[in-house]
C-alpha cells in the first residue's frame, strides 16, 4: 500500500526498479513516522503512570490525613457496595430457583402420573414434592416482585478506591 502512493503521487516521471527501490527504501524513510509514533506512545504512557502515581498519593494523603473519620467512612462504603453486589445476585438467585422449582414441580407431576417401576423409590411422594415446590416457587417469586427497584450503592472516586486498598492492606 506504502509503494501504491508513492507511486501514485509520481506517476508522471517513469523510473527503473534500481530508482524506485532506492526511493522507497532510503534510510529512516520509513522509521521516521515509527519514531514519531513510539514518542507519541511513550509521551501518553508517562502521562498515565504520572496521573496512576498521583491517584495512589491522593489516597494515601486521604487516609494519613482523614484518620479514623476517613477509614471508618471507606469501610462503610465498601460493606455497602458489597451489600448492594449480595442484594442483586440474591434477586437473581430467587428467580433462577423459582424456575427451577417450576421446572422440578412439572417433572414430579408427569413422572408421579406414570405408571410405577420397580427399582424407583419414594415415588409415592411426587405430587406432595410438587406441592411444596410449587408453594416455594411463588413465595420466591412473590419476594422477587416486591424487590424491584435495585439498591443504589455508593459512588467512589479513584483516589478513594486506592485509598479503600491501602486500609484494607493495613487491616491484613
Amino acid at each position: 500500500i506504502l509503494a501504491q502512493a508513492i507511486l501514485a503521487q509520481d506517476r508522471a516521471r517513469p523510473r527503473s526498479c534500481a530508482e524506485l527501490s532506492a526511493s522507497l527504501f532510503q534510510p529512516g524513510a520509513m522509521l521516521g513516522g515509527l519514531k514519531e509514533k513510539a514518542g507519541e506512545v511513550a509521551e501518553a504512557a508517562t502521562g498515565a503512570v504520572q496521573g496512576r502515581m498521583d491517584t495512589a498519593k491522593g489516597g494515601k494523603k486521604l487516609v494519613d490525613e482523614g484518620g479514623p473519620a476517613a477509614k471508618a467512612a471507606l469501610l462503610a462504603k465498601s460493606a455497602a457496595n458489597d451489600a448492594v453486589v449480595s442484594d442483586k445476585e440474591a434477586s437473581k438467585l430467587m428467580s433462577l430457583s423459582a424456575e427451577r422449582l417450576e421446572s422440578a414441580a412439572k417433572k414430579l407431576r408427569e413422572a408421579a402420573g406414570m405408571p410405577d417401576v420397580e427399582g424407583i423409590q419414594g415415588k409415592e411422594k411426587f405430587a406432595s414434592l410438587a406441592e411444596s415446590f410449587e408453594e416455594r416457587a411463588t413465595a420466591y417469586t412473590k419476594a422477587v416482585s416486591l424487590l424491584t427497584v435495585e439498591l443504589d450503592g455508593p459512588v467512589f472516586s479513584d483516589v478513594e478506591t486506592d485509598a479503600l486498598r491501602l486500609v484494607l492492606a493495613q487491616e491484613g
